[in-house]
């Protein structure tokens, strides 16, 4: 009898929650492996020429992620959308183990690049409906904390590349991280489906018992809520069943969509949230490390120890950021750390510019470390912590699959441009042009987001979407009847 108290003390909603969030952040690790491998990758096919690699090819190489995930972005719309959260999560993880074979048995560049799409799909599927997933998984007092561990743990995931670089070729290397990937598919077999879409499925039984099992009676209020918002729009669409009006929801879905607040505003936000992110110098800096390094140090000496340290403080700075998150509303991490991260790109331009010019007074390898570190630093506390955060937050329930792939398309657009176009501009405008004009994208991508997003911190995912509707916290009633007229006009 004291065993069984003691085993129900320790597995209490917290516990099952950490769980079930577990496939999702080990997933995300996987992911981060993906990113770091590309720094082991290039720097040795440049010395070795094992598989011939020029400036178009290694810049194709590199930026198909763009594409591949925004092809993974469709495919996990449906599959999230038709089949479950879930699936999606396993189809990323053993998409993730296909690309890590791949590359442990490439001898060509097709080989490298069938690698690439398998790696590419699988981070456009896990990182689509990751956050989603855990946003509904969670309590909203531990959302943001659990949501802000998945840029953790891809920082994870790249501190583990970059450290078994140190030793392994990029052939043994994805040996090792093909192991490293293979707990996140074994967790997420035995996770539970997301209640949110049990719901949408008017699975309402199998809803409440899973909704329960993660977070206990405590947040039955949300829960019944939930329901009652379902079966409202699923009573109004029924209502209109007739085969030509079934027609026409669907093509005139996406320009309905646009129509309403709590969709459209929530897009504007992502999209200049995931520039925030991709523009922050955190890509660039990892795909192309040995030109970044080489800019700031004059070397690529020592290159592997720099990078594993400026991961070892990334990684703390999300941690920190974790932290921060639980404390301070989203709307000033947002102001204070985006700036400073404006702040340091810029000074880092003005850094490279004038040392490779002779133009300083005095130089020491100190003051680039410091720039670099600082960077990091600041990236790993305020624009990867909070765009994932924010992006678990803001989506509306009916309309999440349309938001999350115009959210990746935006990603897939950004990142594609970033890491296509970067070995370009450093033969026209240089390393440290490149970070002068992060900076200025960053400028105007804080001033918008600013603009247009509310407090989110310790409010439901209801309550965000009906404040983006227009209505105070609490009027549920009146809601719930302006989301009926909206789908009575939509038709």
């Amino acid at each position: 009898m004291c065993r069984l108290t003691r085993r129900e003390t320790w597995i209490t909603p917290f516990t099952k929650q950490c769980f079930a969030v577990s496939s999702v952040v080990l997933n995300m690790i996987s992911h981060g492996m993906t990113s770091g491998y590309n720094a082991s990758l290039f720097s040795e096919l440049r010395k070795t020429r094992e598989i011939p690699l020029d400036v178009d090819s290694e810049s194709w190489l590199a930026s198909l992620i763009g594409v591949t995930l925004l092809v993974g972005s469709v495919v996990n719309s449906f599959v999230m959308e038709i089949i479950g959260r879930k699936p999606a999560i396993l189809l990323s993880s053993v998409l993730t183990i296909c690309g890590w074979i791949s590359f442990s048995l490439a001898s060509s560049f097709p080989a490298l690049l069938i690698g690439k799409i398998f790696q590419g799909i699988s981070v456009g599927i896990g990182g689509s409906v990751g956050s989603i997933l855990i946003g509904e998984y969670t309590s909203p007092r531990y959302r943001g904390p659990f949501i802000a561990a998945v840029p953790t743990a891809i920082l994870v995931g790249i501190l583990i590349s970059h450290t078994f670089g140190m030793f392994y070729g990029w052939h043994d290397l994805s040996s090792v991280l093909l192991f490293f990937s293979l707990p996140g598919l074994v967790v997420a077999v035995f996770s539970p489906e997301s209640p949110s879409f049990l719901v949408t499925k008017g699975r309402y039984d199998e809803c409440r018992k899973v909704f329960r099992w993660l977070r206990g009676t405590d947040e039955d209020n949300e829960l019944e809520t939930m329901i009652e918002t379902d079966k409202i729009l699923k009573k109004t669409k029924r209502a209109y069943t007739g085969t030509s009006q079934l027609i026409r929801i669907k093509l005139t879905y996406v320009v309905a969509a646009f129509k309403k607040r709590e969709f459209r505003i929530p897009v504007i936000i992502m999209t200049h949230l995931n520039a925030i992110l991709e523009f922050c110098g955190s890509i660039m800096s990892d795909v192309y490390a040995l030109d970044v390094h080489t800019a700031f140090y004059g070397t690529d000496v020592y290159m592997f120890t720099v990078i594993t340290s400026l991961d070892v403080l990334r990684l703390v700075a999300t941690v920190s950021g974790i932290y921060i998150t639980s404390r301070v509303k989203r709307r000033s991490m947002m102001l204070i750390l985006v700036s400073l991260n404006v702040i340091v790109n810029l000074s880092i331009a003005g850094y490279i510019y004038v040392r490779q010019r002779g133009l300083l007074p005095f130089d020491h390898v100190a003051i680039g470390l410091f720039l670099h570190h600082f960077l990091y630093f600041i990236i790993g506390a305020g624009p990867m912590p909070l765009s994932v955060i924010i992006s678990g937050e803001i989506f509306p329930l009916a309309d999440r699959g349309l938001c999350s792939i115009i959210s990746r398309i935006t990603c897939s657009i950004y990142m594609f441009g970033d890491i296509k176009s970067a070995p370009y501009l450093f033969t026209i405008v240089g390393v440290e042009g490149v970070f002068g004009l992060y900076g200025l994208i960053l400028a105007y991508s804080l001033v918008v987001t600013l603009i247009y997003l509310p407090e989110t911190k310790d409010r439901t995912l209801q309550e965000v979407e009906d404040g983006f509707r227009g209505y105070a916290i609490g009027e549920r009633e009146e809601a719930l009847e302006l989301k009926c007229k909206e789908l009575k006009d939509d038709v």
